[in-house]
């Protein structure tokens, strides 16, 4: 009798430690605030994963100068770690990473594509769409796509993102390997990493569209710190939370949904387009307004 307990103890405490093995952080713009030349990674990733145990995936500009001491200190952060990389624009040419290939990754009846979006021309989309197209088409309960650029935002009146490099061709793979996506019948879900890094964006987004799910969290802004806690139940279903990065709290995804972050967003997008195309909306009135002194003055 006691040895059939053992067994059973054995046996609770070898799924209790596949489970945890299964939880996982997404993180965005790991190197943290652009303006702050510190060659670290983000101070508050650093405190919060203190005395965490996750299988970490870094979605892209986790470093961002490409200096030896910035790549060696982040080698260095993550040797305790079992970690991923995705590339984003700030480190997608360092060879050391050796990260610039789709791969995939199972996990029992769960796909995992790691997606470099940095395209550098059409042939590069139409390679990726096949072989994409063709692995989502076996037998997996769950498709992960884990990637830096939020592929499917096409302006940053859709989603302001921290940047728009490389997105002319990652928004035409998009438009090519979407209804891809739609039609497998699976549970996809999109997992991005370029927002976050100042104050004025979206630091945190959510939208689900039939069988699609999108995500995306970035560091940088230095208050409103998230990443993704990605879990993986016995029964294949993906458990997605945001969690704050300063309290540890855990929250629902949402509380960042597409209308919310719409909202959110669209005063300050208003602000940034005024002061960086002011002098559109002033110039004509400078002109007029000049022609019309100019005659005054004439008359005089």
């Amino acid at each position: 009798m006691l040895k059939v307990f053992y067994q059973l103890l054995l046996i609770c405490l070898f799924i209790n430690l596949s489970f945890s093995q299964e939880k996982i952080l997404f993180v965005g713009h790991a190197y943290g605030n652009p303006l702050e030349k510190d060659l670290i990674v983000d101070p508050t990733l650093k405190e919060f994963l203190k005395d965490k145990n996750y299988k970490l995936i870094y979605g892209g500009d986790f470093v961002q100068l490409n200096e030896e001491e910035e790549i060696q200190n982040f080698l260095e952060f993550n040797s305790k770690f079992n970690y991923v990389l995705v590339p984003g624009n700030h480190d997608v040419n360092i060879k050391i990473f050796d990260h610039q290939k789709i791969r995939f990754e199972t996990y029992n009846n769960s796909l995992f594509i790691y997606l470099n979006t940095n395209f550098n021309n059409p042939k590069n989309i139409k390679e990726a769409v096949s072989v994409i197209k063709k692995e989502i088409s076996k037998n997996f309960k769950n498709i992960l796509i884990f990637s830096h650029q939020l592929f499917y935002s096409e302006s940053i009146f859709d989603i302001w993102t921290n940047s728009r490099t490389n997105y002319d061709l990652c928004n035409k793979f998009y438009k090519e390997v979407i209804n891809h996506l739609k039609a497998s019948n699976k549970n996809i879900f999109i997992y991005s990493g370029d927002i976050g890094a100042f104050k004025s964006i979206p630091y945190a987004y959510f939208h689900k569209n039939k069988n699609i799910e999108y995500f995306a969290v970035g560091l940088g802004n230095g208050i409103n710190n998230k990443a993704i806690e990605i879990q993986l139940s016995e029964s294949d279903e993906v458990i997605n939370k945001f969690i704050d990065l300063n309290s540890s709290t855990r929250e629902d995804p949402d509380k960042y949904s597409r209308l919310r972050i719409k909202l959110y967003q669209l005063p300050k997008l208003i602000v940034f387009v005024f002061k960086s195309y002011y002098y559109i909306v002033f110039l004509p009135i400078i002109i007029v307004g000049y022609k019309v002194l100019k005659k005054i003055l004439w008359f005089c």
